[in-house]
């Protein structure tokens, strides 16, 4: 039960409701969006490519595809890779509901492992393991690739040296962690082809949107080709995935606030990591350096409706962690994902984006101590 103290403070302070989740928006967005739409700069596609340029050569990428989703991202990223019904793609079971979609639009199967106990993501040797498994005997090959996506903007760090020497075809996800650095390499280096989504409560943001990066040539042509806007050949299909100018001029801006979004993220997740420290709630935040706090997920030992109750009490907004976990999309056992399910059903998502202030902050921070 909640501490009946904390509840009196704040009901006699008369708190405001804190959302669950914001975007990040500042006047620069609106100044930008309203000088595209001033100028009847809706589809033209000059700001765009200037988002692609300039998001490339800050994160040190060779190319940059801007689309409209994150679902169309993970489409091209598998079309280019020529994954077919043959084909596997191996995920989390909590990976982004938009990279099993576009694995089925592409008729490969989606192919699921559960996480680690204690953790946000599949144990790396298992991981590993399962992928050298779905690529069968090397006389005959399966053709696999395998979703490495940070979940909640923690890193996940399987063996990926192994992965490329048996033939398992990468595609890492860096929405949780875009602009962040490992051994002073931007997150994405390690596959052929790396997406990010630039949704709502992403760390970058255009509306709805994401952005594809490669350092290779032939899948970059390949991805282009496959989007509305490039020249096409007689009889070729392309997809009308293209990013409007509009939500290319609010990603300029997002793009040159990074570094402030980041750090205020990281002052705030580290905030609710020591506040937690006097409670048995869990966090798998471990890389204090790295992590990025997209989302800010606490297991707690109640059921998800006693913990709704607890915070819509103190009005502060929260969200479940998965919702739902591709498991349930898929209509798999439950029983064969016992941690992705934990999650799910034992924990929430406390506020963490920037907006926030400190007194905001405060209010959610013990709001998890009062949580017993």
């Amino acid at each position: 039960m909640a501490s009946p103290g904390l509840y009196l403070n704040l009901n006699e302070k008369k708190a405001r409701p804190i959302e669950a989740a914001r975007p990040s928006l500042s006047k620069q967005e609106l100044e930008s969006v309203l000088n595209c739409l001033i100028e009847d700069r809706l589809d033209q596609a000059d700001i765009t490519r200037r988002f692609e340029r300039s998001f490339a050569s800050s994160f040190a990428f060779k190319h940059a595809l801007a689309v409209n989703s994150l679902a169309a991202a993970y489409h091209l990223a598998f079309l280019a890779l020529e994954l077919d019904q043959e084909d596997a793609v191996l995920m989390s079971a909590l990976a982004p509901a938009p990279a099993c979609d576009a694995a089925r639009y592409c008729r490969a199967t989606p192919v699921l492992i559960d996480l680690a106990r204690s953790s946000f993501h599949p144990d790396g040797e298992a991981f590993v393991q399962r992928a050298v498994e779905l690529r069968g005997a090397a006389e005959t090959p399966r053709r696999v690739a395998a979703v490495l996506d940070h979940s909640f903007g923690a890193p996940f760090s399987p063996d990926v040296a192994q992965l490329n020497q048996n033939g398992v075809l990468l595609i890492e996800d860096i929405t949780g962690l875009a602009g962040s650095e490992r051994e002073g390499e931007y997150f994405g280096k390690s596959a052929q082809i790396a997406v990010c989504g630039l949704s709502e409560n992403d760390l970058l943001t255009t509306g709805n949107g994401a952005m594809i990066v490669t350092q290779d040539s032939r899948l970059y042509k390949r991805m282009h080709a496959l989007r509305y806007g490039a020249k096409r050949e007689s009889g070729e299909l392309a997809f009308d995935y293209r990013l409007g100018d509009f939500q290319a001029a609010m990603g300029l801006d997002q793009l040159s606030r990074l570094g402030v979004t980041l750090a205020r993220r990281k002052k705030i997740g580290q905030k609710y990591l020591d506040s937690m420290r006097s409670t048995s709630h869990e966090t798998y935040f471990r890389n204090p350096g790295i992590d990025a706090y997209l989302r800010f997920p606490v297991v707690v030992n109640k059921s998800h409706d006693e913990i709704m109750r607890y915070f819509n009490s103190l009005q502060i907004g929260v969200l479940r962690a998965a919702e739902p976990p591709l498991h349930h999309l898929l209509g798999l056992a439950r029983l064969e994902y016992p941690n992705a399910e934990r999650i799910y059903q034992k924990s929430i998502c406390v506020p963490v984006y920037p907006a926030l202030t400190a007194n905001n902050v405060e209010r959610i921070a013990a709001s998890l101590r009062g949580l017993i």
